[in-house]
């Protein structure tokens, strides 16, 4: 068999050419290697947050052991999805997280919620099957947040989304609503739905009375400027609850 005829290198046996130069160690390099191809083979099943972290961060200016870096993220946060979702400032606090891999963190946020909101279907209604979608899309955005947010999303006549804003920061267990500031968005936006969405930090998504209490106040607001409050979701990394399905609204 002639040189050019021989197969290339399997992904096992792939040469270090683009390994970064520093302390790891031989021994790392081949197994961070491995763990590469093991992903690019099999897939993200294949590997847990710890692996998809490291290899997100691996190579990164100012990261010299990214496996240690994913661990300490974990430590800190949980889950990747969680450290993908923390602030910078709170990035920062971490012991190894430099300005190239807090970068690449939000960049990894950024694209993953762009992959959500083109999921998101055309005519965006509670009663429509594939609602489900835009349930998803309403996790990602706010459902692995450390404190609690609430963010609108703002629709057209025919229920397309127009916007979705994030209307207000609180803390781990309340978020303020200002049905004012909202209404003054609708009419910016020319609106004529509205989709309310918080997450609950604790993990349990089930509203509270100052949840219920609220989003009535948001609703009865809305209709005095004739946009309707088409559902309020609670959402959490792995439970939502809709106030449209409960009859809340």
């Amino acid at each position: 068999m002639s040189p050019q005829d021989r197969p290339g290198p399997g992904f096992d046996e792939m040469p270090l050419l683009d390994m970064p130069a520093g302390p790891a160690s031989v021994r790392e390099a081949v197994s961070r290697r491995r763990l590469r191809a093991r992903f690019l083979r099999a897939g993200r099943d294949a590997v847990d947050d710890r692996d998809l972290l490291e290899l997100l961060l691996a190579g990164r200016q100012g990261v010299d052991d990214a496996r240690a870096l994913a661990g300490a993220l974990l430590d800190t946060f949980g889950t990747a999805p969680r450290a993908l979702a923390a602030r910078p400032d709170r990035l920062r606090t971490v012991p190894g997280v430099s300005e190239d891999a807090l970068a690449a963190l939000k960049t990894a946020e950024a694209l993953g919620i762009r992959m959500a909101r083109q999921a998101v279907p055309a005519a965006v209604r509670p009663s429509l099957c594939n609602y489900s979608e835009v349930i998803d899309y309403c996790r990602t955005i706010a459902g692995h947040r450390e404190v609690e947010q609430f963010h609108v999303l703002y629709l057209d006549r025919k229920n397309r989304l127009i916007a979705d804003r994030l209307h207000q920061q609180g803390t781990v267990c309340h978020t303020p609503a200002y049905p004012r500031e909202i209404c003054v968005r609708c009419l910016e936006l020319q609106a004529s739905g509205v989709i309310a969405v918080h997450n609950h930090p604790s993990g349990d998504p089930i509203p509270s009375r100052a949840d219920i209490d609220m989003t009535g106040r948001v609703r009865d607001a809305l209709k005095t400027i004739g946009v309707t409050l088409l559902d309020h979701l609670i959402v959490t990394p792995t439970g939502t609850v809709s106030f449209q399905s409960r009859g809340l609204l």
